[in-house]
């Protein structure tokens, strides 16, 4: 006897009765989901990193110069935090892109992996911060953190001083970066030479957030690849599961049920309600 069930407080309620063929079903449908957010799960870690760096620039961008303490743009501790959340981002992106790429081609076929390797490349070539920033990663491994200390601009108030405000700045001193030359190869040393004609110092933070608009772009890419399967993966596990899933329940298959004498034993399949939910969060928007 196979089962669905609920789970809550510790405790089954079962509301359906299925065969072996509709349990496989359920399983295959199932382990969609489940291979399926172990790519997910790598962009989401890429999203939480962003969040992260995009918190941190907002707390700092607009500051009433009477809250804000210049002493902090060499403070090592700060600097230091500004420079994880920067290479989090960085090896995380990277993390994204070589996941995609196997991830693809291990459930999709080389097809659906060129398909993918086509938009980086194009990404690659029209986007000066994405080629940049994925050489950064490179030059951070070798080099250390990027950022020697935090710059911090201000919009000056001439009639209510108080009130002025300041940002910061991450900047990196091209002189620092044009001495590596084999870390970025030929065409990003030779744009940053041509930005050196105009200034001395490259601020990440336009080049961060136009990669974050180039990374959901990916991974809106891998979720038209794999839509129709996840799709149907998903509107078949609620047909099974039905309105009994509420927002404290889990939903559970329990069979291979054996009873000796007063003692039960069975196993339990967990169906990842978790995961579909997360899934159609996300991509809501996206179909």
């Amino acid at each position: 006897m196979i089962r669905l069930a609920t789970f809550e407080n510790n405790s089954f309620e079962p509301f359906k009765t299925i065969n072996q063929n509709s349990y496989d079903l359920l399983r295959a449908d199932c382990d969609i989901l489940k291979t399926s957010y172990k790519q997910f799960v790598v962009f989401k870690n890429l999203q939480l990193n962003l969040k992260d760096y995009f918190d941190f620039i907002d707390k700092w961008t607009d500051v009433p110069a009477y809250k804000m303490d210049v002493r902090i743009a060499n403070d090592i501790n700060f600097v230091m935090f500004a420079n994880k959340l920067i290479l989090n981002v960085l090896m995380s992106f990277l993390f994204f892109v070589d996941n995609a790429k196997a991830f693809t081609k291990r459930n999709y076929g080389v097809e659906n992996q060129e398909s993918f390797i086509r938009l980086t490349n194009n990404f690659y070539d029209k986007s000066f911060a994405y080629r940049f920033l994925y050489k950064l990663r490179n030059y951070a491994v070798h080099l250390g953190f990027p950022l020697e200390v935090i710059n911090i601009g201000i919009n000056f108030n001439h009639e209510k001083p108080e009130i002025s405000k300041h940002s910061i700045k991450l900047l990196i001193d091209l002189d620092v970066l044009l001495k590596e030359k084999k870390l970025f190869g030929k065409k990003v040393h030779d744009e940053l030479n041509e930005m050196k004609e105009v200034d001395t110092e490259l601020n990440l933070i336009p080049l961060i957030n136009e990669l974050s608009h180039y990374i959901m772009e990916l991974q809106k890419n891998i979720y038209f690849i794999q839509k129709e399967e996840l799709t149907n993966s998903i509107e078949n596990v609620e047909m099974f599961v039905g309105n009994n899933k509420t927002d404290t329940n889990s939903i559970k298959v329990y069979h291979d049920i054996k009873r000796n004498g007063k003692e039960v034993s069975f196993s339990v399949y967990d169906v990842p309600y978790d995961m579909l939910t997360e899934f159609k969060k996300t991509y809501k928007n996206w179909c």
